[in-house]
């Protein structure tokens, strides 16, 4: 078993903290009434972050799960009964924040193509994903005896393909931007700021992230392992300096961030740990009847995805 690392499961970082003073509250009214053009910028590219940091529609899962439970019960290849499809309703929010974007200044031609492209498919998959929503809700296809849900299937998967595609194309865009952004700022600020350990942060999350590839995709650290220890060490050395920094202002620190990134931390560590004794090649080992349902690699790597997207959702909530 594995975890597959498309781009949808990771949460993008909000331009306000790539830009600071393109999200400063204390713009003035007329400002605000004419943006500049970093702060228009950066209100564009948060509303493709929106739209990419919405993880609950991951379509490619959504598609999987219906082809391996579903789809075989409208084939005849087993029973018909509590069936069960997931309502569409992140679609229409997602094409919101996409539309709203591209109709937005600046260009960005790395997001706006993506962008229409992936509103394109959600227009087409949404009708056809609420209407089998619907009619698997209502259990229709005991009266009907399956009827219509074989009769909107094909339409289902065709348009359901599209948008798994399209969102990936869209995510490997915004995947881009956002690293692009992240290593600019990070090498703008000043060493010994706030500002430069918070985007000394954000940018070793994602270095450590990147060398951690191989765990999410079942295969291991390999020979990425030296990396993944100097992004950590490095991220935890960022996030030490920030929370002294916050605390030469407030004695109080900022806890709540450095406690998620002390889990972020612990994970990562203990994958190395689990790397360098054996414990993963043994369980891997284990005959069948021996192993857990899931491997304690399996556990970790998505541990360790779930205490990345918290870190950067604290980032981006601007908890301190």
């Amino acid at each position: 078993m594995f975890i597959a690392k498309p781009v949808a499961r990771t949460l993008a970082v909000a331009a306000c903290l790539l830009a600071l003073s393109a999200c400063d509250d204390k713009t003035t009214k007329t400002q605000e009434a004419q943006p500049s053009a970093e702060q228009a910028e950066v209100l564009k590219y948060n509303e493709y972050i929106a739209a990419a940091n919405m993880t609950s529609a991951n379509f490619g899962k959504q598609l999987a799960e219906y082809q391996k439970y579903t789809q075989p019960a409208f084939d005849g290849q087993k029973k018909m009964d509590d069936l069960f499809f997931t309502e569409p309703l992140s679609m229409g929010r997602i094409k919101e924040h996409l539309d709203k974007a591209h109709s937005m200044k600046p260009d960005m031609p790395e997001l706006d193509e993506p962008g229409r492209l992936y509103s394109e498919a959600l227009a087409k998959a949404e009708p056809v994903s609420r209407d089998m929503y619907n009619y698997i809700s209502a259990k229709t296809y005991k009266s009907d005896n399956g009827a219509h849900g074989r009769e909107i299937q094909p339409a289902l998967l065709s348009s359901m393909q599209m948008l798994v595609v399209a969102q990936a194309n869209f995510f490997e865009g915004i995947e881009a931007k956002d690293r692009a952004r992240i290593k600019a700022e990070f090498e703008r600020t000043q060493k010994g700021t706030l500002e430069h350990a918070q985007m000394g942060m954000v940018y070793y999350l994602k270095e450590s992230l990147d060398a951690a590839g191989g765990v999410l995709d079942g295969k291991g650290l390999g020979d990425k392992k030296a990396a993944f220890k100097d992004a950590l060490d490095q991220f935890n050395n960022m996030a030490t300096a920030y929370d002294a920094k916050v605390r030469e202002s407030n004695k109080t620190g900022c806890s709540s961030l450095l406690s998620k990134a002390n889990d972020y931390l612990s994970t990562g560590r203990d994958i190395i740990e689990r790397t360098e004794n054996g414990e993963y090649e043994k369980d891997a080992k284990q005959p069948k009847q021996f192993q857990l349902m899931q491997s304690q690699q399996t556990q970790d790597a998505q541990s360790l995805l779930q205490n990345y997207n918290n870190m950067v959702s604290a980032l981006n909530t601007n908890q301190c």
